[in-house]
């Protein structure tokens, strides 16, 4: 294992780091007094190790040796078979190495996908206590906050999930400054690579791509989830059923999920399961971040229970990919959308069904109490839809006590007053690019 640290430390080394796509996430700031792990999670091909290389192009610009970092991915293949008993050999090799380093405060050390090694969180504690690098971990699974950062490292990290990019990400990956004053040619332009982000959505390595790519790039990393998020990870045999039942959710996002429903088509079909498994299989998928839930509201525990989840894709992207009716998908899209940018900045979102049995699409609960509703709506323009959309966030405000509520829309702006309630009514674009939190 020694021979095979080595060769991927100096392998490290040797490799130029390229400026990365920038993102909005910047490694925290480090107390000499106060230190903690910074955690980074997101489902696959999200941009982790790109954040982390981010982090060591801009030390390298602030004149920090390149040997002052130390970066190793744990699903390199010549790592098989490495246990918590290996950790201590990463160390011995980097020191033996470069000696000149020992007791360097200004060391950084990413230790990339760790979590697949058991016991990784005794380590990174022992480096916590002992030693003075700052240190970065990744993950694919959300299951890492809940377990192993929850007992070992509780206190000790500073957890942050990392999506695809964001609309103003994606922006600025097209030489546009998200917060300039816009001229109405620029206005234009944002306007049409906004359709071009609904669509296609925002994974980093998409963005680099020609458009016919993009089905078969996001379906590899929904294989990848399956087969080494999911499948190796648990250890499940029926691959087949948990693919089906994968693709199934895939073609039917931004609805209410009927878990049963799609059991009993299953079982119709002859497939062999059972109910608690695919609700297991569910779980797994929210783990790897693949898929969003988002719940019912409400104070009642057995209400939330009995109403079935929404659930949407970790980008707009992955309902192209999957979809056999494209162009009638445009909605869920948005809807899709409209959610991720909200799940950024809110953990707390729900959906909500007024005493008429009218739809709010989210209803999300501030860090301060207050309440936000919004609904997604691609057009305004039909009289049905747009009396649909208002009534229902009319009679929400007044079941809730609020007087205001919110209509994303494809390309439409206007403010509404129906009954005491403000609706302000906002194209996507503009509405994505502002900050929520």
């Amino acid at each position: 294992m020694k021979k095979a640290v080595r060769s991927i430390l100096l392998e490290f080394q040797e490799r130029n780091i390229p400026e990365p796509l920038a993102r909005e996430i910047a490694a925290p700031s480090h107390s000499k007094n106060i230190k903690k792990a910074w955690v980074l999670m997101g489902m696959r091909r999200s941009g982790k190790t790109w954040i982390s290389y981010q982090h060591i192009y801009l030390r390298s610009k602030q004149g920090l040796p390149k040997n002052t970092n130390l970066y190793i991915n744990f699903e390199d293949d010549r790592l098989s078979g490495f246990t918590i008993n290996d950790f201590q050999t990463i160390l011995d090799v980097y020191f033996e190495l470069y000696p000149q380093n020992i007791d360097n405060p200004d060391l950084f050390f990413c230790f990339d996908e760790i979590h697949i090694i058991p016991g990784w969180e005794k380590f990174i504690r022992r480096l916590l206590d002992t030693e003075t690098m700052h240190i970065c971990v990744t993950g694919s699974s959300a299951g890492m906050l809940s377990r192993e950062l929850g007992t070992t490292l509780g206190g000790r990290s500073l957890p942050q999930e990392v999506f695809p990019f964001s609309f103003s990400e994606f922006l600025r990956v097209h030489a546009i400054d998200p917060l300039q004053e816009m001229s109405s040619k620029m206005r234009a332009r944002v306007r049409h690579l906004a359709k071009e982000y609904l669509l296609y959505g925002g994974f980093p390595e998409t963005l680099l791509e020609s458009t016919e790519l993009h089905t078969p790039l996001i379906q590899g990393y929904m294989d990848a989830v399956v087969l080494r998020d999911i499948v190796k990870r648990h250890s499940i045999h029926n691959v087949d059923i948990l693919q089906k039942f994968l693709i199934r959710i895939l073609r039917q996002l931004a609805a209410p999920l009927s878990v049963t429903k799609i059991y009993n088509e299953m079982k119709s079909m002859g497939l062999a399961t059972g109910k608690n498994i695919l609700f297991e299989y569910l779980q797994y998928f929210e783990d790897s971040y693949a898929l969003l839930s988002v719940p019912f509201f409400s104070l009642s525990e057995r209400v939330r229970q009995v109403n079935p989840k929404k659930i949407y894709a970790v980008d707009p992207g992955v309902i192209t990919a999957y979809s056999v009716k494209n162009e009638y998908e445009h909605g869920a899209r948005l809807e899709n959308a409209v959610f991720m940018h909200l799940r950024r900045s809110f953990s707390t979102i729900c959906y909500y069904k007024t005493k008429q049995k009218k739809e709010i699409d989210f209803v999300v609960t501030k860090p301060n109490g207050e309440l936000l509703l919004i609904q997604s709506a691609l057009h305004m323009d039909d009289p049905k839809t747009r009396e649909r959309e208002i009534s229902a966030l009319t009679e929400a405000c007044a079941e809730f006590g609020l007087t205001h509520g919110y209509i994303i829309s494809k390309d439409h702006e206007e403010r509404i007053t129906s009954s005491g309630v403000t609706i302000q009514c906002i194209p996507f674009w503009k509405w994505a690019l502002k900050k929520l939190a």
